[in-house]
């Protein structure tokens, strides 16, 4: 069977693979992992597949249904998440017009929580794959194929008489080894030129190590509506081999990312690939997130075998909002994990968020506080985004908090995130203002560009890759120019003043200035 797996076009570079998806102001891009793990689960069953990922290439709704009539699929499947999830329905909609034969079949984190939804939205949808769908793809197509009952296709949901029927729930994959890699389908189907990290060297290949997540933070996505919150690992020798095959057959990518909720869950397992890595000679170095809950030895095995640099969940900076978000660490395990970070030589990029329960002025602010004292080579300010199938959303719906519950509202009219919860004494203009002026006030400050010099200086590689994150963020302003008086409006004040002739810079020159800093990378 013929089978076309779609991350289908929205809002420009819109990062869909994300935990909190949109057009993210770093220009960060991600790889559709998942798309391309049931892709090569598919073809390992007999079946012909194609990828085609919209917004990384530029592929406009035209060039979607035009690929679609050339290659003829027979089941077509699209990813979707919250806030495109009415315009990936009516994408849906248009190729199931152009192709009458073929199924469509929906999946992601938005089609799980809301499968009856999605199938009521858009009619000519054939099913929606719920939770964990690299097998059940292929199980569907093997059920076309073969004239088998649907009924017995397990993880999916479906219109029938004037019904909606959800078979059986497909149990968590256990074995993570028997999945095919997915690097070989990015080097076939996709530019590794077209992603962007700005934490890691570029170009870089996204990898998934282990799935699910044993914390219980109520706001996060993937453990609570499609993974779980048991870590569930390849073995370290399947995913070094990969890495080797990466390292052989791309020899344009200049780093590993994985995409794991939290690579040192299992300590053990962790402080096994750290030793494997070195056995192989693996040379190319990694980034995986982690928590502020690792042991020192294990974050120190991690860095000698080539971690290079880590995202960390701080949120914030108020231990009772800690507590309430269920996160399981405080600020004294968050500055001890960044000490020993800072010990080891190891990057740490800090992500905090603001709007949880309970928060004020003053819980924000010890927010910030907590990131110009533990220092972390970079940061995020974002408001939360309760998504639907968490129990933030639950919370949040419950309490009348969410300002509009139309998703497609969710983000700006250029993809960012938009925020959508009005809490007492904070509103979402509020919580906005705060994010950006956090933003600006921790990466603009003296204290931290004499640093970024410094690191430049002593560190060449890092001063480029600083530098082309740089550029993004100002394209980003630039950009948001004609937005000068919205909550997201770049406030001159606020940003010294010699980045202002920066800031001026033709935009096809920011381009042609940053494609030299990436092309200058070792």
């Amino acid at each position: 069977m013929k089978i076309l797996l779609i991350n289908p076009p929205f809002i420009g570079r819109f990062s869909r693979a994300q935990r909190s998806p949109g057009v993210i102001k770093s220009g960060t891009m991600y790889y559709p992992y998942w798309l391309a793990f049931a892709a090569a689960v598919a073809e390992k069953r007999g079946h012909s597949i194609h990828l085609i990922d919209c917004p990384a290439s530029g592929k406009s709704k035209a060039d979607l249904l035009e690929c679609a009539a050339e290659f003829q699929p027979e089941l077509m499947v699209i990813e979707s998440v919250t806030a495109s999830w009415s315009s990936d329905c009516r994408i849906a909609g248009e190729l199931k017009r152009l192709l009458p034969e073929s199924k469509v079949v929906m999946t992601g984190t938005q089609v799980t929580a809301m499968w009856q939804e999605t199938l009521q939205l858009e009619p000519t949808i054939d099913f929606a794959a719920i939770g964990e769908y690299d097998l059940i793809i292929a199980d569907i197509a093997d059920a076309l194929e073969n004239n088998t009952p649907l009924d017995q296709v397990r993880g999916i949901a479906y219109k029938q008489f004037n019904t909606y029927r959800k078979t059986e729930e497909r149990p968590l994959i256990e074995n993570l080894d028997e999945l095919p890699w997915i690097s070989p389908i990015y080097k076939r189907f996709l530019n590794p030129c077209d992603y962007y990290f700005n934490l890691s060297y570029h170009p870089m290949v996204m990898l998934i190590g282990g799935r699910g997540c044993n914390a219980v933070c109520f706001y996060c996505v993937y453990p609570q509506v499609i993974h779980g919150h048991r870590y569930r690992h390849r073995t370290p020798q399947d995913i070094v081999a990969e890495m080797l095959w990466v390292q052989e057959n791309m020899p344009e990518v200049k780093e590993i990312t994985f995409e794991d909720d939290n690579f040192a869950a299992d300590r053990h397992f962790a402080r096994q690939f750290a030793v494997l890595v070195k056995e192989q000679n693996v040379r190319l170095p990694f980034f995986a997130n982690l928590r502020t809950t690792v042991d020192f030895d294990t974050l120190k095995a991690l860095k000698e075998a080539g971690l290079r640099n880590t995202a960390v969940g701080f949120e914030s900076g108020d231990d009772r909002i800690l507590r309430i978000m269920r996160k399981g660490q405080n600020t004294a395990i968050q500055k001890r994990f960044v000490d020993d970070a800072h010990k080891l030589g190891l990057l740490v990029h800090g992500c905090f968020m603001v709007g949880f329960p309970g928060e004020t002025r003053d819980t924000m602010k010890r927010t910030l506080k907590l990131a110009k004292t533990i220092k972390p080579d970079s940061a995020q300010f974002y408001p939360v985004m309760p998504y639907p199938g968490t129990g933030a959303y639950a919370y949040y719906q419950r309490e009348g908090y969410l300002v509009d519950e139309s998703f497609d509202k969710w983000v700006t009219d250029d993809g960012g995130h938009r925020c959508v919860l009005n809490l007492p004494g904070l509103s979402p203009q509020q919580i906005e203002q705060f994010c950006e002026k956090a933003f600006r006030r921790y990466h603009f400050s003296f204290r931290y560009l004499f640093y970024k010099i410094r690191q430049a200086f002593f560190s060449p590689r890092e001063g480029r890759r600083s530098i082309a994150a740089g550029i993004q963020f100002i394209k980003y302003l630039i950009s948001n120019r004609r937005r000068q008086q919205s909550a997201f409006a770049v406030k001159p004040k606020d940003i010294p003043a010699h980045w202002l002739e920066y800031i001026r810079v033709p935009m096809g020159r920011m381009e042609q200035l940053q494609k030299g800093i990436e092309s200058s990378s070792e």
